[in-house]
C-alpha cells in the first residue's frame, strides 16, 4: 500500500484545493463540444450573443427565439441557447 505524503503547510493546502476547485468550476458542459462550432458559425459578428438578424438562416430557432432569449434582453447567450438544448428544446405555442 502506497503511503500519501502529508501535507505540512496549511496555507498550501488551502491553495491547492481553491486551484482545484477553480479548475472544477470551468469544466465545460457536457454539450460544449456540440454547441461551440454551431455557435461561431451563427455569431457572424463574435460577440457572443445571437440575435434574431443572425438567426434569419435559421428559421426553426428564430421562431423559438422568445422562449429562448429567458432573460428577455433582446439577444441569446450561450447559456441560454445551452439551457434550451438540455431542455429538450421546448416550443412556444403558437
Amino acid at each position: 500500500m502506497m503511503k500519501m505524503p502529508r501535507i505540512r503547510n496549511p496555507l498550501f493546502a488551502v491553495s491547492l484545493a481553491a486551484v482545484s476547485l477553480a479548475a472544477f468550476a470551468q469544466t465545460p458542459r457536457e454539450n460544449s463540444g456540440e454547441l461551440a462550432p454551431e455557435w461561431t458559425r451563427t455569431d457572424t459578428d463574435r460577440d457572443g450573443f445571437l440575435t434574431k438578424e443572425e438567426l434569419v438562416p435559421f428559421p426553426s430557432v428564430l421562431k423559438q427565439f422568445e422562449v429562448i432569449d429567458t432573460n428577455r434582453d433582446g439577444k441569446i447567450s450561450q447559456a441560454e441557447y445551452a439551457d434550451w438544448i438540455d431542455a429538450g428544446k421546448p416550443t412556444r405555442n403558437d
